[in-house]
C-alpha cells in the first residue's frame, strides 16, 4: 500500500472513492513533534543562509533592478548613484519590495556607522544583506511548505518528509530561492498563505494539526474543537486562532498578489470552490463563517492596499497604482513583448522542466492521479491551480520559468506521494504463505534499482545545483568585485577615507599616493545591457560609472516599421562596434572610462579603434575571470574582462 493516508479506493466500476479521514500520525507525543519542527526550522534557517552565501552566478537583471537597485536610492537618496531603470519613472512597479530591502540598508548602515565600521567592511556586509534577508524568506517557504504537507499527509509521516526533503534537495530552490526577486518572496508568501488558509471551507478532505504550535487550539479552546468537514452546519471560525490565521492568510495573500497580479491565478482557483460550498446542499461551513470571510476578506484586503498605496506614495511622491498603470501600460504600448516572444508550450517543455528536473517524472505521474481524485479532494484542487496557472500565464507572449515559481511548492506537495511510494515501497502484508502452508515473511525493502535511484537523483540534483550557482555566469558577479576594491585600492585609505580628505592616510603606517581622480569616470560597461548588477555591487557612489542601456522605444506608436526596426543602444554597439565607439563614446554622457568591462569577443574592435584613435596609447589586459562554459546569447560568450588604457612607451618599459 502506498504511503498515502486519506485511502483511494476503487469501486467496482473503477473509480476512485476517497474516505474522508483524519491524517494518520506519527503518534508521539504533541510536544515531541512541536520540538521537531522547530529544530527543522532552525535547520531550513542555517541551510538557507549558507545557500545564500554560496550563489555566486547571475541569474536575470531584475534580481537587482527592479529591487535592490530602488531599495539602494530609497535607503541612501538620489545622489547615491543607483541606477533606477524606465519602469519606475513610468510607475509600473510595486515599492513594497524594493521597501523591504531599503528598511535592511539604512538600518544596517546606520548601525554600523554608529560603531564606526570601516567602510570597506560596511560595503563587503551591505553587498551580502539582501541575500541573507531573502534567505530568511526562503527558509519560511520551505517550512510552510512542509508543514502543509504534513497538515495533509500526516505529522511525521514518510509522505511528508519525502515533501520536505524535496524542497531541500530541489536544484531549483538553491538556485533561485535566495535570490532578490519578487517572485520568490511571492512564492514564500503564496504558499504560507494556503498553509493558513481555512481548508474545511475548501474542501472535503480532513486536513489534520501538523507539528507547528499556530494549529494548535489554545488552553481555553480546547473544548471548542470543530466537527469533522463531512458534516453540515460546520463552525470553521468556532475559535479566536481560527480567525486569527484567516487573516494571515489573507493579508499574505493580498501583499502576494500586489506585489506580482498574476498571483490571482491562484486564489481564483482556491476562492472558486470556497465560495460555490455556498450554494450546494451540502454546505461545508455555516453562513456565519462565510460572513466571516467577507468582512475579513474586505478588511485584509483594505489593509494591504493601503500598505501598497502609502508606499508607492511615499516613493512616487504622487498618488498612484502601479498594477493598474502596468495593465494600462502593456495594453497601450504592447511593450512586453520588446523583451521576448516564447512558444505557447514554453511553460510545459521548458518551465516545468527547469523548476522540477530530476523529479518531473514523479510530478507527470502526480498530476495524473490527482486529476482522477473527486473534485473535493485538496490534492485535485491543488492540481487544477496548476493547470489555470500555467493555461493562463501560457496566453502572455512573454513567458520566463520565475513567474510560474510560486506553484513549485505545490508540485513538491502533490508529488511527495508518488515519490514516496516508489523509494519507500510498503508491503500490504508482511507474511505470505508457502505451497505448504507454511508463512514465510515478504521482503519489503526497497529493491537495489531504486535505491540506485535515489542516488542518482540526489547526486544529479547537487551537480546541477553547484554547478548553476558556482560556476554559470559567476564572472559578472566577480567583475563588480573587483573593481569595488580596485576602487577601495586607488581612491581609500586604509581608514576607508577619500584619499583627497585632509586628513586622509592620518593612521596609516604608510601614505598612500595614486593617479586617481574623483572626476574620472571609473568604469564603462561595454556588454549587453543589465548584465552585472550595479550599484547593490559596486557600493560607492564616487565610483562613477557608465554601461549601455536598453529602454524600449515607448516613444515610437507600436506595430509600425518605427517600433519594429527600433535598436536600443546595447544592439547600436554590437551591430557595428567601430562606428558606435567612434559616434557614441567620448561624449559627456559617455565619457572614456579608466576601466572598460566588456566579454572577451570585443577586444579586438576595442583595440582596433583606441589604438587607432589615441596615438602613442596602448588597450591592455588588467583583469580577466571565467564566466560560463555557454551561454544562449552569443554577445555574452566567453571570458568578462577588463582593460585599462596606458601610454605605450610606459608599457613597453613594464
Amino acid at each position: 500500500m502506498s504511503p498515502i493516508t486519506n485511502p483511494e479506493k476503487p469501486d467496482k466500476m473503477g473509480v476512485a472513492k476517497v474516505e474522508h479521514l483524519p491524517p494518520k500520525d506519527n503518534g508521539l507525543h504533541r510536544l515531541v513533534n512541536e520540538q521537531a519542527a522547530k529544530d527543522a526550522w532552525m535547520m531550513l534557517l542555517i541551510f538557507r543562509c549558507i545557500n545564500a552565501l554560496a550563489v555566486r552566478t547571475f541569474f536575470q537583471p531584475d534580481e537587482y533592478f527592479q529591487s535592490l537597485e530602488p531599495a539602494w536610492q530609497m535607503a541612501f537618496g538620489p545622489q547615491s548613484g543607483a541606477w533606477i531603470t524606465w519602469e519606475w519613472h513610468h510607475q509600473l512597479r510595486s515599492s513594497l519590495h524594493p521597501a523591504l530591502f531599503a528598511i535592511v540598508y539604512f538600518v544596517a548602515d546606520k548601525a554600523m556607522t554608529f560603531i564606526s565600521l570601516f567602510p570597506q567592511f560596511r560595503a563587503m556586509i551591505l553587498a551580502l544583506l539582501p541575500n541573507l534577508v531573502q534567505a530568511y524568506f526562503a527558509a519560511v517557504g520551505d517550512y510552510y511548505t512542509w508543514q502543509l504537507a504534513e497538515r495533509m499527509y500526516g505529522t511525521g509521516s514518510k509522505v511528508s518528509s519525502a515533501a520536505f526533503w524535496m524542497t531541500v534537495f530541489s536544484p531549483w530552490q538553491w538556485f533561485c530561492s535566495t535570490r532578490t526577486f519578487s517572485n520568490c518572496l511571492e512564492t514564500t508568501m503564496t504558499i504560507s498563505a494556503l498553509y493558513f488558509w481555512p481548508w474545511a471551507m475548501s474542501t472535503d478532505s480532513i486536513l489534520g494539526k501538523g507539528s507547528d504550535v499556530s494549529q494548535q487550539p489554545e488552553e481555553d479552546e480546547q473544548q471548542v474543537e470543530v466537527q469533522p468537514a463531512s458534516t453540515t452546519n460546520q463552525v470553521v471560525f468556532g475559535s479566536a486562532g481560527s480567525v486569527k490565521n484567516l487573516r494571515i492568510s489573507l493579508l499574505l495573500a493580498g501583499i502576494a498578489c500586489i506585489l506580482r497580479p498574476t498571483n490571482l491565478l491562484i486564489w481564483f482557483s482556491i476562492l472558486m470552490p470556497t465560495l460555490t460550498g455556498l450554494f450546494t446542499s451540502t454546505k461545508r461551513a455555516s453562513i456565519s463563517d462565510y460572513t466571516i470571510l467577507l468582512r475579513e476578506g474586505i478588511l485584509c484586503g483594505s489593509t494591504a492596499l493601503l500598505l501598497s498605496v502609502a508606499s508607492d506614495r511615499i516613493y512616487f511622491g504622487e498618488w498612484t497604482f502601479p498594477p493598474y498603470q502596468l495593465l494600462n501600460f502593456n495594453i497601450s504600448q504592447d511593450i512586453a513583448v520588446f523583451y521576448g516572444r516564447n512558444d505557447w508550450h514554453y511553460y510545459l517543455s521548458q518551465g516545468l522542466p527547469l523548476l522540477l528536473t530530476t523529479y518531473v517524472p514523479f510530478t507527470l505521474v502526480a498530476l495524473y492521479q490527482a486529476s482522477l481524485l473527486p473534485s473535493s479532494n485538496i490534492r485535485y484542487l491543488f492540481t487544477t491551480t496548476i493547470f489555470l496557472t500555467l493555461g493562463s500565464l501560457s496566453l502572455i507572449s512573454h513567458k520566463e520559468v520565475r513567474f510560474i515559481y510560486p506553484l513549485l511548492p505545490l508540485l513538491h506537495i502533490i508529488t511527495a506521494p508518488v515519490i514516496s511510494a516508489f523509494l519507500q515501497p510498503e508491503a500490504a502484508d508482511t507474511t505470505s504463505k508457502s505451497k505448504s502452508g507454511s508463512k514465510k515473511a515478504t521482503d519489503v525493502s526497497s529493491p537495489p534499482i531504486r535505491r540506485k535511484s535515489l542516488y542518482a537523483i540526489l547526486l544529479l540534483n547537487t551537480l546541477i545545483a553547484g554547478y548553476t550557482t558556482a560556476y554559470h555566469q559567476s564572472g559578472v558577479l566577480s567583475v563588480t568585485k573587483f573593481l569595488r576594491q580596485e576602487y577601495e585600492a586607488l581612491a581609500l585609505d586604509g581608514r576607508g577615507r577619500l584619499l583627497s580628505d585632509p586628513d586622509a592616510g592620518m593612521n596609516d603606517l604608510i601614505k598612500k599616493t595614486t593617479t586617481y581622480t574623483e572626476d574620472e569616470t571609473f568604469a564603462g560597461f561595454l556588454m549587453p545591457c543589465h548584465s552585472t548588477p550595479w550599484r547593490s555591487s559596486l557600493i560607492y557612489p564616487g565610483l562613477k560609472a557608465w554601461a549601455l542601456g536598453c529602454e524600449p522605444p515607448i516613444h515610437l506608436a507600436p506595430h509600425t516599421p518605427e517600433r519594429e526596426n527600433y535598436r536600443d543602444e546595447a544592439d547600436r554597439f554590437y551591430d557595428n562596434p567601430l562606428k558606435f565607439l567612434k559616434e557614441e563614446l567620448n561624449t559627456k554622457d559617455r565619457p572614456w572610462p579608466r576601466y572598460i568591462v566588456g566579454f572577451e569577443g570585443i577586444e579586438r574592435d576595442l583595440r582596433t579603434f583606441y589604438e587607432g584613435e589615441m596615438k602613442g596609447f596602448e588597450v591592455r589586459e588588467r583583469w580577466r575571470t571565467r564566466n560560463s562554459h555557454w551561454h544562449d546569447d552569443h554577445r555574452r560568450t566567453g571570458d568578462v574582462v577588463v582593460w585599462e588604457f596606458v601610454n605605450g612607451s610606459l608599457a613597453q618599459e613594464n
